[in-house]
């Protein structure tokens, strides 16, 4: 079934908006947007109102050029805190979250030269929430521990490879232990580094993606029980998806094309026939393309959809409850969010046939 969205919706979210992240940050059941903006050096947030439109935004500073962030709860109190890489600054800005959907003043951990993208996750299996973040500066990802305060550790670096971009983590070999992925936009691979549970991480293995890949999407695209990854390659045009093995290694890349500039990917079933389907953040033609996934591996052509100018990252959500996945992109040069509500038919269930001698 073909995936369809209502008429884009734009909401001013400060000057050159760029990563986003969607969490419900005042406990009321209704998603709402976390977005840092470059050239502000503070996060926008967004309150849902529940029916697919959102408040305006607030503004909390957290330094220079942000660029990444990621919702988690970070000291264990059960409201939604914030950590947002601070790409020029050097840090990770963590911003604790006061449960009405108001957060406090940013707090900042060192995070290498140039931290850019950020995921956060329990690396050491102690119940507290970590951090990992790609430095490209350093050619390094950088771990740091959580405390379960909201404070963080010293990072510790693992050497990925040329010009680190973006970040996913997962268990890729089904042994209970989170391990990463990372972007190497500079060396045009994808490098997967197995944790070994207690905060450190086996080398990096790399496998060959693409030119200038850039972000990265974790699913099971052929419903297999295994963990899959798929790209984006900004140069190249397409993206690459590489099928799990389920032992933490990958197959080849197959190649999917999509338009010219792609940066963000996210990977949820838009239509829901229970495959599961990418987005991409197609930046140079201000479109975003969804790409319907046939439940083995591969993808349809894409399907574009309007938004602003220059999108960059985007995140799925339900946003007006009706159980369908809709999505908000970042415009950069735009200075929005773009929401696009998801309108596709829901799949009809079969009816039996009678049939008369």
């Amino acid at each position: 079934m073909t995936v369809s969205f209502f008429p884009v919706v734009f909401y001013p979210a400060g000057s050159s908006p760029y990563g986003i992240a969607t969490a419900d940050f005042n406990g009321d059941g209704k998603m709402d947007l976390a977005i840092p903006t470059i050239s502000n050096g503070d996060v926008a947030v967004l309150l849902g109102n529940g029916d697919g439109t959102f408040q305006a935004a607030v503004f909390y500073p957290v330094g220079t050029n942000p660029t990444a962030v990621a919702a988690d709860d970070f000291n264990g109190d059960g409201k939604m805190d914030l950590a947002v890489a601070d790409s020029n600054g050097g840090d990770v800005a963590v911003l604790l979250g006061n449960g009405n959907g108001t957060f406090q003043t940013a707090m900042g951990f060192a995070a290498g030269s140039n931290p850019l993208g950020i995921v956060a996750a329990d690396f050491n299996g102690n119940g507290k929430m970590d951090l990992a973040v790609t430095d490209l500066g350093t050619d390094n990802v950088g771990v740091l521990l959580g405390n379960g305060d909201g404070t963080f550790q010293a990072a510790a670096f693992f050497p990925v490879g040329s010009f680190p971009y973006g970040i996913a983590s997962a268990d890729f070999n089904g042994d209970g232990k989170i391990d990463l992925a990372v972007a190497d936009s500079g060396s045009g691979d994808v490098a997967v580094l197995l944790g070994n549970g207690d905060s450190t991480f086996q080398a990096a293995v790399f496998y060959p993606v693409g030119d200038t890949p850039l972000e990265i999407a974790v699913a099971d695209f052929n419903g297999n029980g295994r963990l899959d990854l798929a790209i984006t390659n900004s140069d190249s045009k397409n993206v690459a998806v590489l099928l799990g093995n389920g032992d933490g290694t990958f197959q080849g890349a197959m190649f999917f094309p999509v338009g010219s500039s792609l940066e963000g990917i996210v990977a949820a079933d838009f239509n829901g026939d229970g495959k599961i389907d990418l987005a991409v953040a197609d930046g140079d033609s201000n479109n975003i393309a969804v790409l319907q996934g046939n439940g083995d591996g591969t993808f349809q052509a894409a399907q574009f959809f309007p938004v602003g100018s220059y999108a960059a990252q985007m995140v799925p959500a339900d946003f007006n409850g009706d159980g369908k996945m809709d999505l908000a992109v970042t415009d950069t040069f735009a200075d929005d969010v773009a929401v696009l509500i998801n309108n596709t038919a829901t799949p009809q269930p079969m009816r039996g046939i009678l049939l008369f001698c």
